[in-house]
């Protein structure tokens, strides 16, 4: 905005001169002057203004009209030509007002009236009175009729920039127009102001232009323009116009009741593929704007589109798209002799029927007559008047495709079929994670890139961007070349190629494609790079591929040729090892249940990522990075493995495992028996011991080894199979000896540890011999915290929709902690963590939310049932040291169970049963915190048959980042009745004695640590009751457990009154302080009785 304080610097900003408090500029003969201390705005000799109430500074719109004034007067417009303040009345009442600025022609014929306004709301606001009744815009111009043009003009200055825009109305009438349908108005004529905004509004759909007053290629005198070209009308997207698009272009689908977004969002994209033709191949001569109906016809109009659709397909695409021009028609007559004429007209009645009146690539509605093309084509004009003036294709990132794309397919595709679009951001972060110049800096060819579920083309860019700087400019075509991309929908393939030439990167190759099938232009084993987001969860899609397709993957096996399965995640995971070259890097997006869910596929694809990758990091993105979706996502950073002779690690260690137990020695020494030894040492059985397996066929050998705990519940699984319980009841076995039995029972029993312990050991070695360790990335937990960590929010408010950066309005200035926009190798980002583990460099001090782990500590080798399940919660290991027995926690506890909550929650219940979740265990005292009530209906709670608390039980927080925090509850709840949530374990014996034994034992660190080791799960994970009930805890004689309990409850009773002792003194300090300064007339700054000095951060480049 323009205003009294920053007036002088626009004054200095367009070249006035200072002296004293006179500003003042001469334009060829006239004079403009400025008297600060009079507050005057005076306009030069010849200029004439009906009332100076424009020449003061009591309103900003005054020196929006002064800046309009000089702004003709630049262009060439004579003072004699431009009159202020001319004022009219309304009839024969004194009512009336007065044009802001008329502008006559050289012959002093009416020719132009300019209504100014202060630039944002109050422009907006009468733009939009002047669209919905004429405004005062059309009132003026019934008092001259004869003014061929109106004008709204705005104007401000922000930053020492000075910026203006305007809307042109012609009120002009169109002969041809007005020829074709007599039923029409013309502006001719109309009587009054309401019949010109009329004929505005029907005859000539409201129509207007942003050009033709001011530009370099427009005369004065000459108003409105017939040709525009790219270097003077249009100008790149910035920020505020991504912001305005997103709300312009859903405004325009609302304002015309357009329901299909999907539909909407691909005309867009169709006419954006125009609008890339026009820029490239019509740069001074576009054909990608609306003139108006004043100038412009709706089937030319359309017809240029057709055109330069036609071109983009052919020339983008490769695709061949029908299109028939008025001219090829014209040349097919020539041969005719009779009635040429009469003949071609008829002919062209039906080819436009046929072009026109028919669904095409620019159908917001069905077209399939003149009336409906006509509430089409306005539509459609709209839409092309919000992007003509701007300028599509750049050699930089542009993000507002992406953001729009992705808010306007929210509820729409990706929550059917399982595609969720990437926000820059997390493309930005993935691709900047991997170690790129490293990877072009050792390939002596152009290294190739894919991402197989490209989408709108986000992760393509982003790898096309960040290589610049690694690939000298004269072979950046030539690496460009090497990016794929796949996509199966054909909408978004066009997108993604799009985006691709928006971003000037087209050598991008997209194809149309089943990313899961094989294709000619996808070589196997070929990429060194993949960096994608495919899709989850989509139902049926098997039945897409051929049966030579399905035989390439080993999850077949798991889910079955012909099975509906809509674990596609799994599918697509598998395709990674067809593509990778060895030592290819990955980053890919995939749903946190890959690594957790139990169902077969899920096991058989962790299978595959242990055999053929290393797991450089797994990084947690929480929930809000996708918008609305709540799906917990985790992205993978891999490493394919290298071969040794032709022969994959993961071969070579299956042989190596077999030969191990079938004795195969070499001078008495195991090969890899330091792997053996950790394994060993890991699921702490001896390692003399645990040999005595290898080629055993007897159980007498093995007596030690069969007493360990994990040999224990082997024996006891076995006892307890279905297989071994039919043997028993069957009469061929009831027929044997007791030596037979015994003898069959042990080489069955043999040969099921063996089975187990082969492949666990087989994971164990692949996961030790990961030379590096997984860098885990945590997300947080609130809310708030996940915004900081992802560094935007998404928004859905009106006028704001779509992604809110932390930090700026661009990507470029966005404050996250996953990477530095302006320094992809900072190294307090969690980006460089990552790059240095994928090169084998470890940090000493890592980011916030990261912590290392070793693979194998990440997998669970002390259950019975290994199912690969990896954890971002590795297990400490924690050894009980103790003289007494270990039991498990299942055999001691009667009950262990949760409750539950109303549908809706309880956050706006008052008054009922008391409802404990895990914010109200105190982490630190072992006791129930009451300090933030909660509460269940007493109708829920009495018909709640699980949950409910007694004195005494133990509350033991199930899941989440408060995992294993536990409390006892003692007489808090003065016997009001009470339940757990679903997030808490109730925790009950038998026994008063041994619930408080175990109540101590858990609370304790040792207890703390088993049940964080016991820890499933993906994300924040937590503790299951089957879990729970495994855990092994000493037990003591029930003399000294009572003993531990004594000295325990001595030690929390001390504890207690040493918090009240804290408390009291607290509160005599504030106490005393208050009464100081009560006392005290006199208030000093902290910097007069104090040094308040801080220190400083050495520079990075003098940093070791």
């Amino acid at each position: 905005m323009i205003t009294k304080s920053n007036f002088k610097d626009l004054l200095r900003t367009l070249g006035f001169t200072e002296e004293g408090n006179i500003f003042q500029k001469s334009i060829a003969e006239a004079t403009l002057k400025v008297d600060f201390k009079k507050k005057e705005i005076i306009y030069p000799e010849g200029l004439k203004v009906h009332e100076h109430q424009t020449c003061n500074f009591s309103q900003n719109e005054n020196f929006v009209v002064f800046e309009c004034v000089h702004r003709l007067l630049d262009k060439g417009y004579k003072p004699e030509h431009l009159e202020l303040e001319r004022p009219y009345r309304i009839g024969h009442s004194a009512s009336g007002g007065r044009f802001d600025i008329l502008v006559k022609d050289q012959e002093m014929n009416p020719l132009l009236i300019i209504e100014c306004k202060t630039a944002g709301v109050e422009f907006e606001k009468a733009w939009d009175e002047t669209r919905q009744d004429g405004g005062q815009l059309f009132s003026y111009v019934h008092q001259e009729a004869d003014t061929k043009y109106l004008c709204l003009y705005a104007s401000s200055f922000t930053n020492n920039a000075l910026d203006f825009s305007y809307k042109l109305i012609p009120h002009l009438d169109n002969p041809q127009i007005l020829a074709e349908d007599t039923n029409l108005m013309s502006f001719d004529k109309a009587n009054k102001a309401e019949q010109r905004f009329a004929v505005w509004r029907d005859t000539y759909k409201l129509e207007f232009t942003e050009k033709g007053i001011f530009e370099d290629n427009i005369q004065a005198y000459h108003i409105g323009k017939s040709k525009y070209t790219l270097a003077e009308d249009t100008k790149p997207i910035v920020a505020v116009d991504k912001d305005s698009k997103y709300h312009d272009f859903r405004t325009i689908l609302r304002k015309h009741n357009i329901a299909r977004r999907e539909n909407a969002f691909e005309v867009l994209v169709n006419l954006f593929l125009c609008k890339l033709v026009d820029e490239e191949e019509n740069r001074d001569d576009l054909k990608f704007y609306w003139n108006g109906p004043a100038s412009d016809d709706y089937f030319d109009f359309v017809d240029r589109l057709q055109n330069l659709y036609h071109r983009g397909m052919r020339k983008f695409l490769n695709e061949e798209i029908s299109y028939v021009s008025r001219e090829q028609i014209d040349a097919a007559f020539w041969p005719v002799k009779n009635d040429r004429n009469a003949t071609k007209k008829k002919i062209h009645d039906y080819f436009r029927e046929l072009k026109f009146f028919s669904n095409s690539a620019f159908s917001f509605l069905d077209t399939h007559n003149k009336d409906l093309f006509d509430r089409n084509t306005a539509v459609l004009s709209e839409v092309v008047q919000m992007w003509q003036g701007l300028r599509l294709k750049t050699d930089e990132q542009n993000q507002f495709l992406g953001d729009m794309f992705e808010f306007f397919l929210d509820n729409g595709i990706k929550q059917s079929e399982g595609q969720f679009f990437t926000p820059l951001p997390i493309c930005k972060f993935i691709v900047s994670s991997l170690p790129l110049a490293q990877k072009i800096k050792d390939s002596p060819e152009p290294i190739k890139a894919i991402d197989y579920a490209c989408g709108s083309g986000h992760f393509l860019n982003e790898y096309a961007y960040q290589i610049k700087k690694a690939v000298p400019e004269q072979k950046r075509d030539l690496y460009y070349s090497q990016i794929t991309g796949i996509e199966k929908e054909d909408r978004l393939a066009k997108v993604a190629k799009v985006a691709a030439y928006m971003h000037g990167q087209e050598q991008i190759k997209i194809l149309d494609a089943d990313a899961l099938a094989a294709h000619p232009d996808v070589p196997p084993k070929s990429f060194d790079v993949l960096i994608a987001n495919p899709p989850f969860a989509v139902e049926g899609f098997l039945q897409t591929l051929s049966d030579a397709d399905k035989e390439q993957y080993q999850l077949i096996q798991a889910t079955g040729e012909n099975s509906n399965t809509n674990n596609i995640e799994c599918f697509f995971l598998e395709r990674i090892h067809h593509l990778m070259a060895p030592g290819g890097i990955v980053g890919v997006i995939v749903p946190s249940s890959i690594l957790s869910n139990t169902e077969a596929v899920h096991n058989r694809t962790r299978e595959i990522l242990l055999q053929f990758f290393d797991i450089v990091s797994i990084a947690e993105l929480g929930s809000g990075t996708f918008g609305k979706t709540g799906t917990n996502t985790v992205v993978l950073f891999l490493r394919r493995k290298w071969k040794a002779k032709d022969l994959e690690p993961a071969d070579q260690c299956a042989n190596r495992v077999e030969a191990f137990f079938e004795g195969d020695e070499e001078g008495e020494i195991y090969q890899d028996h330091s792997s053996i030894k950790a394994y060993c040492e890991h699921i702490q059985v001896p390692y003399e011991e645990y040999i005595k397996l290898f080629a055993q066929t007897s159980l007498e050998p093995l007596s030690n080894l069969l007493e360990y705990d994990i040999f224990k519940d082997y024996r006891q699984a076995f006892d307890q199979s279905t297989e071994i319980k039919n043997l028993k009841k069957s009469n061929v076995f009831k027929k044997r000896t007791p030596t037979e039995q015994s003898v069959e029972l042990a080489q069955r029993f043999i040969a099921y540890l063996h089975n187990i312990e082969k492949e666990k050991l087989y994971y164990f070695i692949l996961a030790h011999k990961q030379e590096s360790k997984v860098l885990i990335v945590n997300a947080p937990n609130t809310s708030k915290q996940r915004k900081q960590f992802l560094g935007y929010e998404w928004s859905s408010a009106k006028g704001r929709e779509g992604i809110k950066y932390e930090g700026g309005e661009t990507v470029n200035d966005i404050i996250t902690p996953l990477f530095d926009p302006k320094d992809p190798d900072n190294n307090a980002k969690i980006n460089t963590a990552i790059k240095r583990n994928y090169i084998g460099e470890t940090i000493d001090s890592l980011p916030e939310h990261c912590h290392y782990a070793k693979l194998f500590d990440m997998l669970n080798f002390n259950r019975v049932d290994f199912n690969k399940i990896i954890s971002l919660t590795p297990s400490q290991h924690t050894k009980i040291e103790t003289q007494h027995p270990l039991v498990k926690l299942g055999d001691e506890i009667e009950t262990i169970e949760t409750g539950s909550r109303p549908k809706g929650g309880v956050e706006n219940i008052t008054s009922g049963a008391w409802s404990l979740g895990g914010e109200h265990i105190h982490p630190t005292t072992g006791r129930v915190d009451l300090s933030t009530p909660k509460y269940v209906p007493l109708d829920f709670y009495d018909s709640s048959t699980r949950g409910k608390l007694q004195e005494n039980d133990i509350l033991l927080c199930k899941d989440g980042a408060l995992t294993g925090k536990i409390a006892l509850l003692r007489d808090e709840l003065n016997n009001e009745n009470a339940m757990v949530n679903e997030h808490v374990f109730l925790l009950r014996c038998e026994s008063q004695l041994k619930q408080y034994y175990i109540f101590n034992f858990l609370f304790s660190q040792n207890g703390q640590n088993l049940l964080k080791q016991n820890i499933t799960g993906s994300a924040q994970g937590g503790l299951n009751s089957t879990n729970l009930r495994e855990i092994k805890i000493p037990d003591p004689p029930l003399k000294v457990q009572k003993q531990i309990v004594n000295e325990c409850e001595t030690v929390d009773q001390e504890t207690v009154q040493a918090r009240e002792v804290i408390t009291t003194a607290k509160q005599e300090i504030e106490d005393k302080l208050q009464a100081v300064v009560s006392v005290s007339s006199e208030i000093k700054k902290l910097s007069d009785i104090t040094d308040i000095k801080s220190g400083g951060t050495p520079s990075r480049k003098n940093s070791a």
